[in-house]
């Protein structure tokens, strides 16, 4: 699923434009207009923003696209990533907020990131948003934090990126799924695993050839299996495996012996150029980047969804024990009527826990078995009103009612 799905992405990217721009040039009439593009359109048109115009819509083969920040807003956005990744409610909050601050035409998108990444498929996803976004400028700062940087699938995050940027203290790699073990037959029910890892050796080289990094250094860092050197070859360097050293390169460096996972400090991703450099802070980056000047929006989103979805935790955990409350005083009463307003309520907690398991998936919520459960309350609870209507005809304050009544 990797493969197929970046490689879709590339081909996509490929078609459309091969990097983004600000200034737009008709081939035929030669219009210039300043601006940016908010969207990739299947229909081989772009979105764009066009100052002093608005919203339009161009045929992509008719422009000439010529990166520059003409027509972009003065403001660079830094989106914070930190901690683990294993939440949906926290991927979909920055899978939302990557694409709002693209579209709005910023100088720069920035992703800092201190995590040690998580579920796979959530960083597949992230991952997505960033390369299909390619009409922003996006660039990894890796900062120090409780994570020591991009550790996992953040690794894939910061790759994934136009450029990298780390601070001096930080570190980048070690970003397996599992270990690769030669051993396992294919009808084991390992196999299964071991081609996911192998999968995501191909999607981390894969994402960093694309960005111009040495894919197999990418490799290295997912496969303790992969040893790497640096050689110069016909004059230039490169990075292979050391069985593929031949008789007139020159050695340069040992990156990766078998055995363990690759691990880079930052100087160390400088000099194999997985980053682009190693910076002091934040301030530093954007003098870097020649955006001091730029107004800062930073957003926060990831947290707060965190933050929110820890509420609906203890939403749960308080529903769960007033239902097991409620159900217990079921059992005992011996009342009508008090039953019936036990299976009121029961009903209302059914209904909102029914919401919260749609709602927050990461509850892992069993969604049948509440529907089932609710349907089962609703059903106790009319009978109880039954058996309550037929005891009210029956009593003798009824049956009076009913000879008063005959009577007039």
């Amino acid at each position: 699923m990797f493969i197929k799905s970046f490689t879709y992405m590339l081909v996509f990217t490929c078609l459309v434009f091969a990097a983004s721009g600000d200034t737009f040039i008709n081939k035929t009439t030669g219009e210039t207009l300043n601006g940016y593009i908010t969207e990739y359109r299947s229909d081989k048109k772009i979105a764009v923003y066009i100052k002093n115009q608005g919203d339009r819509n161009l045929v992509a083969e008719d422009w000439v696209v010529l990166p520059n920040r003409l027509g972009r807003q003065n403001t660079v956005v830094i989106i914070l990533i930190q901690g683990r990744l294993d939440l949906q409610i926290v991927c979909d909050a920055l899978v939302e907020t990557i694409n709002k601050a693209c579209q709005a035409g910023p100088a720069q998108v920035i992703l800092e990131i201190d995590s040690p990444g998580g579920k796979t498929q959530y960083i597949e996803r992230l991952c997505d948003v960033i390369i299909r976004t390619n009409f922003c400028p996006i660039a990894a700062y890796i900062k120090s934090g409780e994570h020591r940087g991009a550790a996992g699938g953040a690794t894939a995050i910061a790759l994934a990126c136009d450029q990298i940027y780390m601070a001096g203290d930080t570190i980048i790699g070690a970003s397996a799924i599992i270990r690769r073990d030669s051993s396992i037959s294919q009808d084991s029910p390992l196999a299964d695993y071991q081609n996911l890892s192998i999968a995501w050796q191909e999607y981390l080289f894969r994402i960093a050839e694309y960005r111009n990094r040495p894919g197999l250094i990418a490799r290295a860092m997912v496969d303790q299996d992969i040893a790497v050197i640096e050689v110069i070859r016909n004059g230039k360097p490169v990075f292979i495996g050391p069985d593929e050293k031949e008789p007139n390169d020159l050695f340069i460096k040992n990156w990766s012996d078998k055995g363990s996972l690759l691990t880079l400090t930052a100087a160390e991703a400088r000099k194999c150029r997985i980053a682009e450099a190693v910076v002091v802070d934040r301030t530093d980056l954007l003098q870097k980047l020649d955006l001091a000047e730029a107004q800062l929006i930073v957003k926060d989103d990831a947290l707060e969804a965190a933050r929110t979805f820890r509420k609906a935790q203890l939403k749960f955990a308080s529903l769960r024990r007033r239902l097991d409350a409620d159900i217990k005083r079921l059992e005992l009463t011996d009342s009508l009527p008090h039953a019936m307003n036990l299976l009121r309520e029961v009903k209302e907690q059914y209904k909102s826990l029914h919401l919260l398991a749609r709602r927050y998936p990461d509850l892992y919520l069993d969604i049948e078995l509440i529907e089932e459960q609710l349907t089962a309350a609703e059903d106790y609870y009319e009978k109880a009103k039954e058996k309550q209507r037929a005891q009210d005809s029956n009593s003798p304050r009824s049956h009076a009612d009913k000879n008063q009544n005959f009577q007039k």
